[in-house]
């Protein structure tokens, strides 16, 4: 049976990294971008015959409801939902000082969006034998972490309490999903070096930062509800 997986925010980053790694391991894998231009341009760049372009905005519920469509004429069942699709709208801005409107779009795409995305795709996940659904989080989204100075410690509140809601979503859905499944679970790769941050140096490379998630998606241990991180469960 092939095995297929959906990644979303694909066109770059570490969600392109993560589709070339899973084509690699003989996925058929849907690479999932806003911008159609650029989602083209990322399938053509890998070159690969396993990826095809689903053109999705996780803030868009009739976009991602066209792009079940779109898979489900490709196949009746999803081994992977990876929601790497994620923004950070507020680096440099003091958490007093973030407009609410900032703070609604980190919301409406880390939280809002993935919570969408699941809803949407749950049926096609749930026909797999080992569905998984993978939600792409940061350390600094665990609280625990953050406040003893484990964590980065770039303090946004847009970026990181998004990003804790959905952890609290995975958390929530695991406790539902239990021993029936699917799997779903959250990873952070750690501080890796992205469009995201700004190309701050330092960080791991992107394909380093997607290893983490890859290998933690295709790992036979079940995680169901539980946030990790390169070193294993993270603490909330």
């Amino acid at each position: 049976m092939n095995k297929f997986a959906f990644v979303t925010g694909a066109n770059k980053g570490i969600g392109f990294e993560v589709v070339r790694q899973l084509a690699e391991r003989k996925y058929h894998v849907f690479l999932g971008a806003r911008n159609v231009e650029l989602g083209e341009k990322a399938v053509q760049t890998l070159g690969l015959s396993n990826v095809t372009f689903i053109q999705v905005d996780v803030t868009d519920i009739q976009s991602i409801q066209n792009s079940y469509k779109k898979i489900e004429e490709v196949t009746d069942h999803l081994d992977l939902l990876i929601n790497n699709a994620g923004i950070a709208p507020d680096f440099h801005i003091l958490p007093s000082e973030i407009k609410i409107e900032t703070l609604r779009q980190a919301f409406e795409v880390n939280f809002f969006g993935t919570f969408q995305m699941i809803q949407t795709f749950l049926p096609l996940v749930r026909k797999s034998e080992y569905g998984k659904i993978v939600n792409v989080t940061t350390d600094m989204a665990s609280q625990t972490l953050f406040d003893s100075g484990e964590a980065a410690s770039i303090n946004i509140l847009g970026y990181n309490s998004s990003k804790t809601a959905m952890n609290s979503l995975t958390l929530t859905l695991g406790k539902e999903f239990g021993d029936k499944g699917p799997e779903i679970f959250g990873v952070t790769p750690g501080f890796t070096t992205t469009d995201l941050n700004g190309n701050s140096p330092g960080g791991k490379t992107t394909a380093e930062g997607a290893k983490i998630i890859t290998d933690y998606a295709l790992s036979i241990e079940n995680y169901n509800g539980k946030i990790l991180n390169k070193n294993g469960i993270m603490p909330w």
